[in-house]
């Protein structure tokens, strides 16, 4: 990958291990001692792309009596803009670590898995085509109803074990929220027209977790400002009202209605533990390369588990952009495996602009030096192992 940022962790982390180094060892000794790095595995988890709202034109009515624009596909499908941010991106990546190739890899060395969704389907062809345009590879999606790997909830494989305190947990976690972000709940419904007040709660079952009122409609408005910025090149958003800046302003709510729900440990482990569980196996024994396409929420779940946190120029922290990805990569440093992870995301200019010139910026979550084996043994232990299962596959273009 191209120059990163490096998060404060990182910085302070690879600072400790230079001093120490240099403290403890004379500088002809290091410098007669051989280093050598060489790239085992790559883990790749993404978002699908821009898509249309998921909402029904009576939940949006709801929301606004103001005209929504109108989108070019059916509720929550991939755009075909969506399509073609998400097929630039991987073909800039084809010039970019660890994506370099001279020739296709050998079938065997690379898996593109996604979820059952039309647009993390959709998704995978246009990575498929932007990074791989004369390879061949085919997209894996189970052929059941729902995915055991991105979905252990909704494919029951487990089953949340005390809904109503998790309920009440959840909603103790999101009081004051009104409060807290009162600026932004007031700048939405003056551009909706709308106002908006009254208390957030959690609503969960045994295979099901979210939260609803006023925040958290917020929230989902605020993202789909954020999707009519992808969507729609040089023009502004929300009616003619806000440009990124003013999309930023009201991200904080996004982000935290968000988090408050799928930052939840326990939230997290019932739906994230057998993502996290794929991602380990494949850095472990898996092909060389590994696409994983699913949602914000599996991101999000992935960070809770793994202490992942991002923060990228002119996004909020931990917002999770479409198209975005998290990338694991194993090493082997002096015959030692280690483990890098990395946030990426087009910037919210080239994300707005009619052609993608530029790469993601990339954010780099752990510091060089990170032992696989270690982080491995840390962060498999907090695995739901009830709640891990795999998919069966059928293959499609």
């Amino acid at each position: 990958m191209k120059a990163k940022i490096c998060g404060s962790l990182c910085l302070l982390s690879a600072a400790v291990l230079l001093s120490n180094a240099h403290a403890e060892t004379p500088s002809d000794v290091l410098q007669a001692i051989p280093h050598t790095e060489e790239l085992l595995n790559v883990v790749v988890v993404s978002r699908h792309g821009v898509r249309s709202p998921t909402q029904s034109a009576e939940k949006l009515h709801g929301w606004s009596d103001k005209k929504w624009p109108a989108w070019p596909v059916a509720p929550g499908l991939l755009t075909s803009r969506g399509f073609y941010l998400v097929k630039a991106t991987w073909k800039l990546n084809r010039s970019r670590a660890p994506f370099t190739y001279g020739v296709c890899p050998k079938p065997e060395d690379v898996q593109i898995i996604a979820d059952v969704d039309e647009r993390t389907r959709k998704t995978a062809e246009a990575l498929n085509e932007g990074l791989y345009p004369t390879c061949g590879y085919k997209v894996k999606v189970t052929s059941s109803e729902h995915s055991a790997i991105f979905s252990p909830l909704k494919a029951k494989v487990c089953r949340i074990d005390y809904p109503k305190e998790l309920e009440e947990k959840l909603t103790q976690k999101v009081v004051g929220i009104n409060e807290k972000f009162a600026a932004q709940m007031a700048e939405i419904s003056k551009l909706t027209g709308h106002e908006f007040t009254g208390p957030m709660r959690a609503k969960v079952s045994k295979y099901k977790v979210g939260f609803k009122g006023a925040p958290y409609d917020c929230s989902s408005i605020t993202e789909i400002f954020a999707l009519e910025w992808g969507q729609n090149p040089e023009k502004k958003v929300a009616w003619d009202q806000l440009d990124w800046n003013g999309i930023l302003r009201l991200m904080p709510i996004r982000v935290a209605v968000f988090s408050a729900l799928n930052r939840d440990m326990e939230v997290a482990r019932y739906k994230g533990s057998a993502l996290a569980n794929k991602i380990i196996e494949s850095l472990d024994h898996g092909p060389k390369y590994t696409y994983l396409i699913g949602h914000d929420t599996n991101l999000a779940n992935l960070g809770e588990i793994f202490d992942l946190n991002w923060k990228l120029p002119g996004r909020d922290q931990n917002e999770n952009t479409p198209g975005g990805y998290l990338t694991f990569e194993k090493w082997s440093v002096n015959g030692q495996p280690e483990i890098r992870v990395f946030y990426s995301a087009l910037s919210p200019e080239q994300i707005h602009a009619e052609r993608v010139t530029q790469p993601t910026d990339d954010f780099e979550i752990l510091p060089r030096g990170t032992k696989f084996d270690e982080w491995k043994t840390t962060y498999g232990r907090r695995l739901q192992s009830n709640c891990i299962a795999d998919d069966k596959y059928e293959n499609r273009k």
